[in-house]
């Protein structure tokens, strides 16, 4: 009787992708499929144990071509997570802006409130230096998200029923700085919400272009032709998130 190894073998490995260095681990597990996801700390590559080991090398030199293909579209992989807001600056969103008011004082805890078009954040005055830019991005965060989540949802809904794209079933807005969006092939969207610092042009390609893997889950041939025939002006919005894709940051 043959029994399986309990342990899980991982490697790690450094890619050169335009000039810089990014991280490749590679998971040798007990599952069937094989994956390949991409994050700020790199590449992360899932294999099946028992992969016949030519099968790893093709599928692994498979992810990591995909991998810099992504990297190539979306460029602020590298940057900032948030932004290191000031008092009154302003949050320019697809539709209007808001004030950004910062108030430091002593409280429990930090909240934001929203009083004659500004953005009030009540900050406690104890918070560290370290925590003060990611408290202020996670209090615009879930301001954004409760305020915009059933406008993109009935946006998506409206696209996908003018063009029939497929079955949506859900959206959801994250705080991510890893992509503009995705969709699941069970026809989840996930939608960042940084994605709505751009303008409304912009945003709507995006929407058309996750609604669009409801019927194509790859960027095939298939996939552009569907794109183009809902969005023709793809492309200048491609270029547009590319060259401003670090300024997207909330």
């Amino acid at each position: 009787m043959f029994g399986f190894k309990k342990e899980i073998k991982k490697e790690d490995f450094w890619v050169d992708w335009q000039g810089n260095k990014v991280k490749l681990s590679i998971h040798h597990e007990h599952r069937k499929d094989s994956r390949v996801s991409l994050s700020k700390t790199g590449i992360r590559i899932r294999l099946p144990l028992l992969l016949p080991e030519f099968e790893k090398k093709q599928l692994i030199h498979k992810f990591i071509t995909w991998a810099k293909e992504r990297l190539d579209e979306k460029p602020h992989f590298h940057f900032d997570k948030f932004k290191k807001h000031q008092n009154q600056d302003e949050l320019k969103l697809y539709d209007q802006s808001f004030v950004i008011v910062i108030q430091k004082i002593k409280v429990q805890k930090s909240f934001l409130s929203l009083k004659k078009g500004a953005l009030v954040l009540v900050l406690d005055e104890t918070l560290s230096e370290n925590l003060l830019h990611p408290t202020i991005s996670a209090l615009l965060y879930k301001f954004i998200a409760k305020k915009y989540k059933p406008l993109i949802w009935q946006w998506l809904n409206d696209l996908n029923q003018q063009h029939q794209f497929g079955n949506l079933i859900s959206m959801r807005m994250k705080n991510n700085s890893s992509n503009w969006g995705s969709c699941s092939n069970k026809g989840n969207i996930n939608i960042s919400a940084r994605l709505l610092l751009a303008p409304k042009e912009v945003v709507e390609y995006v929407l058309i272009h996750e609604l669009a893997h409801l019927k194509e889950q790859n960027h095939g041939a298939n996939f552009w032709s569907l794109v183009e025939k809902a969005c023709p002006n793809y492309e200048q919005h491609e270029k547009w998130l590319k060259n401003n894709a670090k300024h997207c940051v909330i």
